[in-house]
């Protein structure tokens, strides 16, 4: 067999059957050999980047190894948004380029191009990969693809490439002379996890107001899932999540809380860390700046800090100069804990918390911009318990986070640290074949823009995706934010400022997909029997002004736990009260 041959019997034989790519010269032999194994799909975007994407879908969606690929040059360098996406959150995926022959390169190092379509992808992707080489010689191919497959999934998982010339993807290789990758093992005992659940319940035990803060360190596949709903059921005490560990607790949960967030977070979450807990748990959770705040010395002065994460490098980044970091698998350490013996009784505080999240929410409720969280929570009702929920990056994704009611079986996937528009649609099709769950993504005007191409995807393979636009005809988030520091100069964001939208409806028909626009949440409920029984694609387009806003927000220079529209005195006394 030749090289290409070999890898996709090799990826096959791990367990996966679905690649993203798009076809191009520099891959056409790889291209090939997926196309002609009959045990593997072939999927094929119309952008790289949507390549790439949706194998940071299928990723997340599974916690399982993901492949995409494409050719040299402008078809590497399309992957790039994808790869860095699945390096800040930690996604598991094989990225394969091809490139120039090797009898094409020359011995000028100083060369700014060796011939067509070349490109150093190595040393550009550096940065955002756990590991990148180029395949030199066709011997090396089961070392090389063994290592990165390996480096992928252990520790902190994230992307790797592999970039092979044309030549050497065709090369013939006998499979009985290649040389194998032994992975070097860490010595990581049992006793290690048993330490650091023997020091989580050490502070439990004198803690009177604990809290669990759950991040994307925790695996969504449904075994650890599992895990997280029995030690939440153990211990019995309030959570709180990240933004990324938001569907690791049902929202119907009475232990959960909401996602904490220094701008857009639950005002109960942002409350309940920033000034009533006196121990934070964090398993798994960056607690970056995004989450704390600017000043971390400020966040949870009265508290505890134990965080449990498998970046030790993460861990370098110091919340409180005394906080506790455990270095351990957080899965392992979960386990533990849901082996041990805890009869600390935290009822009055977990009612405390309760109290809280009701008060906020009650108060949240009355506000007049608020409409676009109304949508997204009558979104989570009428959907299908088992869906995934895709959020592409703007206003949308702030409101899904606030206000999208997570159920059984739903994961709900997000762009977190790279933030890249243009994400949902091709990562919803990524985690529909991850999964074979609905597949569900929401939108804004913009981001949708970013990778509109993928309709075409999506009817091509009768995907079953249910597309959710919400349409204010405006970048919301930076008009949002020219009206709080740039005097209303929409440069950039409206129509005044040269942005525009179309009609969504009308760019479905063009690609042969159903839609329909929405104009109000009555026009929404009026559709939900159709959503629950959807075989084909189907896209809506929520109709908004330009006006919408993302509430409550903590505003440049304040305190998360003080977001606008402020809470009344009143109502603010009885909180800090409790």
């Amino acid at each position: 067999m030749n090289v290409s041959d070999y890898i996709v019997k090799y990826l096959e034989n791990l367990g996966i059957k679905h690649f993203f790519g798009y076809q191009g010269t520099m891959i056409a032999y790889f291209a090939e050999a997926v196309y002609l194994n009959p045990n593997v799909q072939n999927h094929s975007c119309y952008n790289e980047q949507g390549a790439a994407f949706a194998a940071c879908g299928y990723a997340k969606a599974s916690g399982s190894l993901a492949v995409a690929y494409a050719t040299s040059g402008p078809g590497a360098l399309n992957l790039i948004s994808g790869i860095a996406d699945a390096y800040y959150d930690s996604a598991p995926v094989l990225f394969i380029t091809g490139q120039l022959n090797t009898s094409e390169y020359t011995d000028i190092s100083d060369l700014r191009q060796q011939g067509f379509q070349q490109t150093d992808v190595i040393n550009i992707v550096k940065p955002v990969v756990k590991y990148a080489t180029m395949l030199i010689s066709a011997e090396k191919i089961a070392y090389e693809l063994e290592k990165a497959c390996y480096i992928a999934t252990s520790g902190r998982k994230g992307p790797v490439l592999l970039d092979i010339p044309m030549n050497i993807q065709k090369m013939k290789i006998c499979e009985d002379g290649l040389e194998h990758f032994s992975p070097f093992h860490k010595n990581l005992v049992s006793d290690r996890y048993c330490d650091a659940a023997d020091i989580i319940l050490s502070f439990l035990q004198k803690s009177k107001h604990p809290v669990f803060l759950l991040g994307n360190g925790i695996s969504k596949n449904e075994e650890e899932r599992e895990v997280v709903n029995k030690l939440v059921n153990k211990y019995k005490i309030p959570v709180l999540t990240s933004i990324l560990g938001k569907d690791l607790i049902e929202e119907s949960s009475p232990y959960n809380i909401g996602f904490i967030g220094s701008a857009y977070g639950h005002r109960s979450a942002n409350i309940i860390i920033y000034e009533k807990t006196d121990l934070i748990i964090s398993l798994g959770c960056s607690l970056c700046r995004r989450q704390t705040g600017g000043n971390t010395e400020r966040f949870a002065q009265n508290a505890k800090i134990i965080r449990v994460d498998i970046d030790d490098i993460e861990l370098k980044r110091k919340i409180h100069e005394d906080e506790i970091s455990l270095n351990c698998d957080v899965t392992q350490v979960i386990r533990e804990l849901v082996k041990r013996k805890c009869e600390c009784d935290f009822s009055d505080w977990l009612c405390i918390c309760q109290r809280i999240k009701s008060l906020t929410a009650d108060f949240d409720s009355l506000c007049p911009t608020r409409l676009p969280n109304q949508y997204i929570y009558a979104i989570s009702k009428i959907l299908p318990n088992h869906s995934v929920i895709v959020s592409d990056v703007g206003q949308h994704q702030m409101w899904i986070a606030q206000s999208f009611g997570a159920k059984k079986g739903n994961r709900i996937l997000f762009s977190g640290g790279h933030g890249a528009m243009g994400f949902a649609l091709p990562a919803a099709i990524g985690a529909y074949y991850a999964t074979g769950l609905k597949p569900v993504c929401i939108a804004g005007d913009g981001a949708f823009q970013m990778n509109i191409q993928e309709l075409q995807w999506v009817f091509r393979e009768k995907i079953p995706i249910i597309i959710f636009i919400f349409n204010n005809h405006v970048l919301g988030l930076i008009r949002q934010q020219q009206d709080d520091f740039f005097h209303g100069n929409y440069f950039g964001s409206s129509a005044e400022g040269g942005y525009s939208a179309p009609s969504f409806v009308n760019i479905a028909k063009a690609y042969e997909i159903n839609s329909r626009q929405i104009n109000s949440l009555e026009e929404l409920y009026a559709v939900s029997d159709i959503l629950s029984s959807v075989r084909q694609p189907l896209l809506l387009e929520i109709m908004l002004p330009e006006t919408s806003r993302a509430h409550p927000k903590t505003y440049f220079g304040e305190e998360m736990n003080n977001q606008r529209p402020y809470i009344p005195a009143e109502l603010l006394k009885q909180i800090k009260e409790m």
